[in-house]
């Protein structure tokens, strides 16, 4: 009995996420699942593959399947709004057809990419302190054995650089317990109104060291307590970062507002961190939460930034089904915006 490449194209469908295509002896394609059209359009239907599939092997490749019954995968790239990477493969079917297979592996490049760039940013924030470390200790050990001044001076700064390190390692097991637990949503009752309260007050001192004040601008209704399903910890790790951002990176002298208020709906809470500074250009908006980006990274790092903050409320909003916004004036003010979703809502 012979087998029908058409029904048997449709039981590989049935298994397979990714694009399948059936090409006919004459390279045209027949069949193509949802997946193929979504990438290449639903007009490969009855076209040589060759139109759509644009690569410059792809012809010899259908020809060694016909001829031989195999061949080597290709490497495809498509540009659409960003580029994605496939491996095309090709198998011999009945009749002299074709299948062909597009298993998409953008995502897996791009987490290869990821972990590849984050462990080389990690081995070069460390290395600026413990250089800086290893040289001040051996002339400790040396030249300045007996110098009582530099030994003074010398361990100052390396209290500092330590102090570097020891923020570094905390933000990136922060990072690093957030992201774990990023699918895993918290319902903890939280009065997010006394949680901004806690951290304003705490971290209130570090505005006064640059002649800034912290200002709460509750604007709900008095009878209203918003509360927050989540972690407390967590959310109050994301009010300290945004007050320390605003700090850092405001003008001295000047007022830092937190705003709080609900949508129309009275379905998620917002929160308003606004700063006057010089401001973010709006180039740059999109990427203040990536892993150690930073505008200005000499200035970040005189402020004893690590350029994890950001990422940690991206993933921490993330984990409590809000969002993030960012919008800033250069030379006015910036603002950092959360939504959480207010419980009953």
């Amino acid at each position: 009995m012979k087998t029908d490449p058409h029904t048997l194209f449709d039981s590989f469908d049935l298994l397979i996420d990714d694009g399948l295509i059936l090409v006919d002896p004459n390279g045209e394609v027949v069949k193509a699942n949802q997946a193929a059209i979504n990438t290449l359009g639903a007009r490969i239907l009855n076209q040589p593959l060759e139109y759509y599939l644009r690569h410059p092997d792809i012809n010899q490749a259908l020809n060694s399947i016909k001829e031989f019954g195999e061949t080597s995968p290709l490497t495809y790239l498509r540009y659409d709004d960003v580029q994605h990477e496939y491996i095309v493969k090709f198998v011999a079917f009945p009749s002299d057809y074709c299948l062909v297979f597009m298993n998409d592996v953008t995502a897996h490049i791009s987490f290869d990419k990821i972990r590849s760039e984050f462990v080389a940013n990690v081995s070069h924030e460390l290395r600026s302190p413990l250089t800086t470390l290893t040289g001040f200790i051996e002339t400790l050990q040396t030249t300045a054995a007996d110098d009582a001044k530099a030994r003074v001076e010398f361990l100052a700064i390396m209290q500092e650089e330590a102090a570097r390190m020891q923020r570094l390692i905390d933000s990136l097991l922060s990072l690093s317990r957030v992201e774990s637990q990023e699918h895993l949503h918290p319902n903890d009752n939280v009065q997010m109104v006394d949680v901004i309260k806690e951290v304003a007050g705490l971290i209130s001192y570090r505005a006064v060291q640059r002649g800034m004040k912290i200002e709460l601008l509750n604007n709900l209704p008095q009878t209203f307590s918003p509360i927050v399903l989540g972690k407390k910890d967590e959310l109050s790790e994301v009010m300290h970062n945004l007050l320390e951002n605003a700090i850092k990176y405001g003008y001295g002298d000047s007022t830092i507002k937190i705003n709080i208020e609900t949508d129309e709906l009275k379905k998620m809470m917002k929160i308003s961190v606004v700063n006057s500074g010089q401001g973010i250009e709006e180039i740059h908006l999109p990427r203040l939460t990536e892993r150690f980006y930073r505008v200005d990274k000499a200035r970040t790092r005189k402020f004893g930034g690590t350029g994890l903050g950001l990422a940690i409320v991206k993933h921490i909003v993330n984990r409590h089904r809000g969002r993030l916004q960012i919008t800033s004036d250069l030379g006015g003010e910036t603002v950092f915006t959360v939504y959480f979703p207010l419980m009953g809502a």
